[in-house]
């Protein structure tokens, strides 16, 4: 495994392992690259009252880091990106649950078989699970919930002559109406 992603993991994980209770901030940081709190809170965010675990952005501050040209110093910069992608799907995901949106289950168990069948060999599966920061229990889950946002912005996508933009603009309005406390 790449030294700075292995890096980022150990304070994640060293993060995980505190349970000190963490002071709510305004937001993020202004400059994403701010140093981080050390250690991490096991909570990073709070949406609309619901906790956002730090083990719950590692994966995609993970491909971020990835992407970055310099992943030395971009973990706090990835991790709150990673943030604040997240907490828009959660606040989509809270929409739809409020609209009624549901995703249907046949699309659940489609996603689900495709991925287990890139896995088929159990400890792969398990140890693929694992990276993601989940476990088989919470892959399901998971899976509905990104069903269930793209379900709602199908439904957007039906009366939008740009999507994107349809989608940003309800982001938009999500964001100013939600309770989002960061303490990253």
């Amino acid at each position: 495994m790449n030294r700075r992603v292995l890096s980022l993991v150990l304070v994640l994980v060293v993060a995980a392992c505190s349970r000190e209770a963490p002071s709510p901030g305004a937001g993020p940081a202004a400059d994403p690259d701010a140093p981080l709190p050390s250690p991490l809170p096991e909570i990073v965010a709070r949406v609309n009252g619901q906790p956002v675990g730090a083990v719950q952005i590692v994966p995609l501050a993970r491909m971020r880091l990835r992407e970055s040209e310099d992943p030395d110093r971009g973990q706090a910069r990835a991790l709150r990106e990673a943030l604040r992608e997240f907490v828009d799907r959660e606040l989509l995901f809270q929409e739809a649950l409020a609209r009624g949106v549901k995703a249907e289950d046949r699309a659940v168990e489609h996603v689900y078989d495709q991925m287990r069948a890139d896995h088929p060999d159990e400890a792969k599966w398990t140890e693929y699970l694992a990276a993601q920061g989940l476990d088989p229990q919470s892959i399901k889950k998971e899976i509905r919930v990104q069903e269930t946002v793209k379900e709602l912005l199908r439904g957007l996508e039906g009366g939008a002559e740009e999507p994107a933009r349809a989608r940003e603009e309800l982001v938009g309005r999500l964001r100013a109406r939600a309770r989002i406390e960061t303490y990253i």
